[in-house]
């Protein structure tokens, strides 16, 4: 089963709509009490970095994230919570992220619109086994900052300067998307990335196969 990482002001119901809409079972945890036994976890984050460093403190996940992947679980952080996963962001110079992916979080820009909502090309920097080649297709994004390209960086897209779209380390992935809100493409990229990381959906039970 898939944990969905709860803070607060996280708006996380389109995600939930997307695994529903894929067969995918998944709960909310507030806490790592509340995870499931086995599983991805997946993490968004919430507001400004240092608030949302704040609250995975406070709720014992900061603590525990590590020792989870450790363990054998499967971590992706989406958007903010990819941020977090990172070595640190520009938006709290003087703290540091849980280090779980390499690189640091940058502003974006300069001489464009900032943040960046809408549409962009993605396109892959380099293969991996377990996830498909987009083929300079388009996905959707809401963010004023992202993580710069490293040389383990799968997928990058540009707004300003490039930026990573995509990056996995071990059992830990970050995505600066909105896979549930790109059309069938994004569903088809989220369901190849919890495919990577293990999860399957549940198969249809037929109505009178219970009789």
């Amino acid at each position: 089963m898939i944990t969905l990482i709860h803070l607060a002001g996280a708006r996380i119901c389109t995600l939930e709509a997307a695994l529903d809409r894929l067969g995918h079972d998944h709960c909310l945890a507030r806490t790592p009490e509340d995870a499931a036994a086995d599983g991805p976890l997946l993490l968004l984050g919430t507001g400004v970095y240092e608030g949302a460093c704040a609250a995975l403190k406070a709720a014992g996940w900061w603590r525990n994230l590590p020792q989870m992947v450790a363990d054998g679980r499967h971590l992706l952080g989406i958007n903010g919570g990819m941020h977090l996963l990172a070595e640190g962001s520009e938006e709290s110079p003087l703290g540091d992220g849980l280090g779980l992916i390499p690189g640091l979080v940058r502003h974006l820009g300069p001489g464009v619109k900032v943040p960046h909502v809408g549409w962009s090309q993605v396109r892959q920097q380099q293969a991996h086994p377990g996830i498909p080649d987009l083929h300079s297709g388009w996905l959707n994004f809401a963010h004023r900052h992202a993580l710069e390209p490293t040389s383990e960086t799968l997928i990058v897209a540009s707004h300003g300067r490039p930026f990573s779209v995509l990056e996995i380390r071990g059992r830990v992935l970050g995505l600066q998307a909105n896979p549930e809100k790109s059309g069938a493409l994004g569903l088809v990229f989220l369901e190849k990335l919890l495919a990577a990381m293990g999860e399957k959906p549940q198969p249809v039970v037929p109505a009178d196969s219970c009789n």
